[in-house]
């Protein structure tokens, strides 16, 4: 048996779109979903904090947490606070989601779990937040631009094509929130950062590059074609050396790699990971370099490349590149997944990646 527990904000009920939509995600991965509710809370955070777990505790009393194998935390805002102090007094152990959470959530030693914070989030200061996760080893998912509710605040002046914008913007945040955590939810699945000093041959250990390749897409008298290339593609020991080399480099040199980890009762698990090298080239193109995106045999097909990219997407656009530049893998499948995340052949070849890899696509990603 499962158990989810929703824990709603001081005016965001469990009816608004992220503990509406995560209670529904929850329930379609089998877990029984209880929502809190609070009644007459204070704007106040000390009384309403005090005043919320009271009703808390009674709200809960009934469960037995002894007769599930799963518990789950998906709390907002002052929630976050109450789902933290609740699992700490009762010595529950839970996995949690942590949307937009404050400062004082952090006093009650917050267990494993995921945090999504926006920069405009007048509750609480991004800085503090990015280093109350270091402190406590929580994924931090950062949603640029974005206010308390995870939401771009529209002006009230703009016209109303501009709002008509911010809507289907604020659809995008909420479609890509919800995807990340259903990831969670459903497979336990963080994405973080890697440093230069943990990428070893053990942090592979669980990783299987195999792909059993059947087509390849090349270009034949500058026409794009499907043939039958069959091979196997996995890595030897060389590769995996070779490869946690040029991540250092990679790492060292002020560029991006960004790994999706798995929860596991013998440790987290890495399953994927991506890399974009740090220097701006092909001139008018400002292209980047994606120099690796790879996602574990067993957990492809869950959403996790997609996350990935858009990682790897919005960590270029703040380093100003204008596009994405790959040299891809040219196996259908692996094709298919770029032309699905808007890549189109590139408009300006790199000869060095064509003469290391002669039968690679080369591609590029718009970043606007």
């Amino acid at each position: 048996m499962k158990i989810a527990i929703l824990f709603p904000g001081i005016g965001y009920h469990c009816d608004k779109p992220l503990l509406y939509y995560s209670g529904k995600l929850a329930a379609q991965h089998e877990y029984e979903v209880i929502k809190v509710s609070y009644k007459n809370l204070s704007r106040s955070i000390p009384e309403a904090y005090a005043d919320a777990y009271a009703q808390t505790e009674t709200f809960l009393e009934n469960i037995n947490w002894n007769q599930y194998e799963a518990i789950l935390f998906i709390s907002k805002s002052i929630g976050t606070i109450i789902a933290a102090a609740y699992a700490q007094k009762h010595d529950i152990h839970c996995r949690n989601v942590y949307y937009t959470p404050l400062a004082q959530t952090f006093d009650f030693a917050p267990q494993s779990g995921i945090v999504f914070h926006g920069t405009k989030d007048s509750w609480v200061e991004t800085d503090i937040i990015k280093k109350k996760c270091q402190e406590h080893h929580l994924p931090l998912h950062i949603v640029e631009s974005t206010t308390h509710s995870l939401e771009l605040q529209a002006d009230n002046d703009s016209a109303s094509s501009c709002m008509k914008s911010t809507v289907l913007q604020n659809l995008h945040i909420l479609s890509n929130v919800m995807e990340l955590t259903e990831q969670y939810i459903a497979y336990g699945v963080y994405y973080r950062p890697l440093h230069a000093d943990e990428l070893n041959r053990e942090l592979f250990r669980n990783f299987i590059r195999h792909q059993n390749v059947v087509k390849c897409r090349r270009k034949e008298d500058d026409k794009w074609v499907i043939k039958d290339a069959p091979f196997i593609d996995d890595w030897s020991e060389d590769d995996y050396q070779f490869l946690i080399k040029c991540l250092k480099n990679t790492v060292r040199t002020g560029g991006f790699v960004y790994a999706a980890f798995c929860s596991h009762s013998s440790g987290d698990l890495l399953k994927g990971f991506v890399s974009v090298e740090p220097t701006l080239f092909g001139g008018a193109q400002g292209y980047l370099d994606l120099s690796s995106i790879h996602v574990s045999e067993d957990m492809r097909g869950k959403g996790i490349g997609k996350s990935l990219f858009l990682a790897a997407k919005n960590w270029a656009k703040k380093k100003g590149g204008r596009k994405l530049y790959l040299s891809a893998h040219s196996a259908v499948e692996t094709q298919a997944f770029y032309k699905a995340m808007g890549c189109v052949e590139a408009q300006e070849y790199d000869q060095h990646h064509v003469e290391q890899e002669p039968y690679d696509c080369q591609l590029e990603c718009p970043l606007a």
